[in-house]
């Protein structure tokens, strides 16, 4: 039996499995260890870790980034430091952050 590990950050993520006895870091398309925590959204299709960063200087306002420190943080809290992403947040139906 093997289990799945992720670490993921602030920037990057990375994923290793554990099995009979060692752990093997994954690697991801580009044959790298670590991937970055992107998403960009394009017209009819989403781009994610690499990729995602790439398109992310062209399209900077359909990009997500840097959001697991406002994990489990209230809207209220952070309101000032939501406005200087790019992107578009919001208050959720019990204080928290809508992206």
């Amino acid at each position: 039996m093997g289990v799945i590990g992720f670490d993921i950050g602030n920037e990057s993520c990375v994923i290793a499995a554990a099995k009979r006895g060692g752990v093997d870091v994954l690697l991801n398309n580009e044959s790298k260890r670590e991937t970055p925590v992107v998403v960009s959204f394009g017209e009819k299709q989403r781009f994610f870790g690499a990729v995602g960063a790439a398109f992310a200087m062209a399209n900077l306002k359909s990009t997500i980034y840097q959001i697991k420190r406002l994990i489990g943080k209230v809207y209220k809290e952070v309101e000032e430091e939501l406005k200087l992403l790019p992107f578009m947040t919001s208050e959720g139906p019990r204080g928290g952050i809508l992206i």
